[in-house]
C-alpha cells in the first residue's frame, strides 16, 4: 500500500505546487501525521519534492520559479551586458581552456562566443547548453551538487575536479561590488568556495560587471581588486569607480 499512498501524495504536490502540512493532512485524513511527515521524507530522498517549513514544494515549482527569475535578470540591462559581452570576447584566444562562471552577464559572454576551438568549463547549466550549440568548442561541466535555485553545480566534487585543471583565463562575475572595499560579492557560500577557487587556479581573471552590481553588497566576498587582471564594465560605468579600480593594478576595459 505504501507505494500507491507515495505516488498519490506526490501527486498532489505535483498537483499544488506548493502544500502544508496541515492542507495534505485535510486531504488524506486517513493518515496519520506522523506517516505522512515519513513519507514527505522519503519523497524528498528521491529527489521528488522538497521539504519546507510546514509543508513541501514540488521540484517542478522550483525549477519555474527558478527560470522565472533568471529571465528577469537576464531581461535586464541587456544592451550593457551584450556591450560587455563583445568587448570580452576580443580578450580571448582559440585553443584556451576558459571557465566561464554562472550569470546572466556571462549566459550572454557565451553567445557571443566565436565558433572556434575553445576548452570551456562551467558549473552552469545554461551556459553549458548555450556553447554546446556551437560546433567547434569543447564543454567540459563540473561535477557535483546541482543547486536548485539557480542550476548550478556546488561543493566538494566541484573542489575537487578544479584542483586537477589548468585554466588559462576565467570568465567571472558578482553579484555585486563594492568599490570602497574593492570587494566582489555574491549571496551564497557554496558560489563563493568555487569561484573563489577558480579564480586561484587562472593565469587570467576577467570580471563582468555591468553598473547596476556599482555599490551591491551581498554577505560573502569572493574576491578583492588584487586578485582581477581586467575589469570589463559597460558605458554607464562611473569614470571616478574607473580610475581608482586603474590605481589598484586593474585594467578596465
Amino acid at each position: 500500500m505504501k507505494k500507491p499512498r507515495l505516488e498519490h501524495i506526490r501527486d498532489i504536490i505535483e498537483k499544488y505546487g506548493k502544500i502544508s502540512y496541515e492542507e495534505l493532512g485535510n486531504l488524506l485524513p486517513d493518515v496519520s501525521n506522523m506517516t505522512l511527515r515519513r513519507d514527505l521524507i522519503l519523497l524528498e530522498e528521491q529527489g521528488l519534492i522538497l521539504r519546507i517549513r510546514g509543508g513541501a514544494v514540488s521540484i517542478g515549482e522550483i525549477t519555474k520559479k527558478s527560470e522565472q527569475e533568471f529571465v528577469h535578470r537576464f531581461s535586464d540591462n541587456v544592451q550593457e551586458k551584450k556591450e560587455i559581452a563583445e568587448k570580452t570576447k576580443k580578450l580571448i584566444t582559440p585553443k584556451s581552456c576558459i571557465f566561464i562562471d554562472s550569470g546572466s552577464t556571462t549566459l550572454y559572454f557565451s553567445k557571443e562566443l566565436p565558433n572556434e576551438n575553445y576548452y570551456i568549463v562551467t558549473n552552469a547549466l545554461n551556459v553549458a547548453t548555450e556553447v554546446l550549440r556551437k560546433s567547434q568548442p569543447t564543454v567540459v561541466l563540473l561535477g557535483g551538487d546541482v543547486n536548485r535555485n539557480n542550476l548550478v553545480t556546488v561543493g566538494r566534487s566541484s573542489l575537487d575536479f578544479l584542483s586537477n585543471i589548468n585554466i588559462e583565463v576565467a570568465i567571472m562575475t558578482a553579484t555585486g561590488f563594492n568599490p570602497e572595499k574593492g570587494c566582489f560579492t555574491c549571496g551564497l557560500q557554496d558560489e563563493m568556495e568555487i569561484k573563489r577557487a577558480v579564480i586561484e587556479k587562472a593565469d587570467k581573471v576577467l570580471m563582468l560587471l555591468d553598473s547596476s552590481k556599482l555599490g551591491k553588497n551581498m554577505p560573502f566576498t569572493f574576491a578583492e581588486l588584487d586578485k582581477i587582471d581586467y575589469l570589463v564594465v559597460d558605458g554607464n560605468f562611473p569614470d571616478e569607480v574607473k580610475s581608482k579600480i586603474e590605481q589598484n593594478g586593474v585594467a578596465v576595459i
